[in-house]
């Protein structure tokens, strides 16, 4: 009997001590509080303080943290500003929390005191989560978790957006443009790495001065117009949104008028347009001598088609220029003339199903001509000139001639002002202003002296 009632008593306190030895959660015995040096509530130090002290110092913490963070959500493609009014902090709950962590059992005075470090309970407004929602290129769930966990640490830092899986967006090619490259391409490979696979989602506004920053200076104008260009075509053929964009002013070697693009960082001319529909992956790669612009997306309902019209061709003019150095009579072909253009560029948006529901004017861009420039001489032929004897005729016998040389010649110098002033008029189309010191002679020709 005592060597039964031996092994009970030794089972019963291998058991208590097996009990002692299992997580404090488990244990419902009483608890003492433990010295709080070194934990943290939020990332904010409590030290050795009261509840009370605890509330008022987080209280302050959130209002700074309120005042003077600026928050963003930032990944590839997502730039969001993130209002800090959007968050609401249950601070009896955190330091509730706290407390019942940083506490130990009474018995259990040997063991030290623990360093406890938690977040701040956060609550986030329906702005901010709708917010969330709007963006299909968001996980939702886990960028709503990677949110609370940064802002219940009262981070100031750029926030990582949790994004997802963009192969989906590579599911139906939208929109190609492909162009024989025509231009001395300096920098061609720095823009190419600088804009292939560039997400555009849904909102977002696309600056190509903005997404090649990093490498300006690296390419030449001519390069920046002519990837430029190609990406302007690319985007006509859907239903993006043009927001900026400047025509060269002179008829590209490439593409065709309407529908190339200027970009000059330092007269700040950019392209820009926005993505209406949903969002894209911007492919851009070199297929043997010949640039390939690709936009990927979802599938889309719509279509976008684009269109030159409206072509007006305009004349050069002739402009004389008068110099001694040629012999009487002598001309000499400075410079051959060509032609400019007026072209007006529309765009039809139109329903996979269905025909086109929109067509808008896209631009109406102006190509100035080249003048034909002569070289006269200034030099006048030693002529005696002839009088026509039929004009010296008296038929009423008053002693003069009937036709007075002078008021014909005064009647015809009228005469071929009004036609010199209609010719101006009816040339005032193609938009050019004189030359410095240039004039119109009677024959409706600009004479600019040397």
């Amino acid at each position: 009997m005592k060597i039964l009632t031996k092994i009970i008593t030794l089972i019963c306190l291998v058991t208590l001590f097996i009990y002692l030895l299992l997580p404090e959660s488990n244990i419902a015995f009483l608890k003492v509080d433990a010295k709080s040096e070194g934990s943290t509530i939020g990332g904010i130090e409590i030290e050795d303080l009261d509840k009370k002290e605890i509330t008022s110092r987080l209280e302050l913490a959130i209002e700074d943290w309120k005042r003077d963070t600026k928050l963003e959500l930032e990944g590839e493609g997502i730039n969001l500003a993130l209002d800090t009014n959007y968050f609401s902090f249950d601070i009896e709950a955190s330091v509730n929390q706290y407390l019942n962590t940083s506490q130990k059992p009474w018995y259990a005075f040997w063991k030290s005191d623990s360093i406890v470090h938690i977040p701040l309970q956060v609550t986030m407004g329906p702005e901010l989560l709708a917010l969330i929602e709007e963006n299909s290129l968001l996980n939702k769930e886990e960028t709503i978790e990677n949110i609370k966990d940064q802002v219940g640490i009262l981070t100031k830092g750029p926030i990582e957006a949790v994004l997802e899986d963009l192969t989906v967006l590579e599911s139906e090619r939208i929109a190609f443009s492909l162009e024989q490259v025509s231009v001395n391409a300096i920098g061609l490979s720095e823009i190419i790495a600088a804009l292939n696979e560039q997400v555009i989602s849904t909102g977002d506004v696309f600056s190509f001065l903005e997404k090649t920053f990093e490498i300006n200076g690296v390419y030449n104008d001519g390069t920046a117009d002519f990837v430029a260009s190609l990406l302007y075509s690319l985007i006509l053929k859907t239903d993006f949104e043009i927001v900026e964009r400047y025509s060269q002013g002179i008829m590209p070697t490439y593409l065709e008028p309407g529908i190339e693009a200027d970009i000059d960082s330092n007269a700040n001319k950019d392209l820009k347009f926005i993505n209406k529909s949903n969002p894209a992956v911007l492919k851009v790669s070199l297929k043997d001598s010949s640039l390939l612009v690709e936009l990927y997306s979802l599938p889309v309902e719509t279509l976008g088609e684009y269109e030159v019209r409206d072509s007006q061709v305009v004349k050069p003019r002739t402009i004389y220029r008068y110099s001694s150095d040629l012999k009487a009579g002598e001309e000499e072909l400075i410079q051959e003339g060509t032609p400019g253009l007026k072209v007006t560029v529309y765009r039809k948006i139109s329903d996979k199903k269905g025909p086109f529901e929109k067509e808008e004017i896209i631009s109406q861009d102006y190509y100035s001509p080249t003048h034909r420039i002569v070289k006269k001489s200034s030099l006048s032929s030693e002529t005696t000139p002839v009088v026509d004897p039929d004009l010296e005729i008296d038929l009423n016998a008053d002693g003069l001639p009937d036709m007075e040389n002078g008021n014909s010649g005064n009647n015809t110098d009228k005469n071929t002002d009004k036609d010199e002033e209609s010719s101006k008029t009816d040339s005032e189309d193609d938009l050019d202003s004189l030359p410095e010191g240039s004039y119109y002679d009677k024959a409706g020709n600009i004479i600019t002296p040397e």
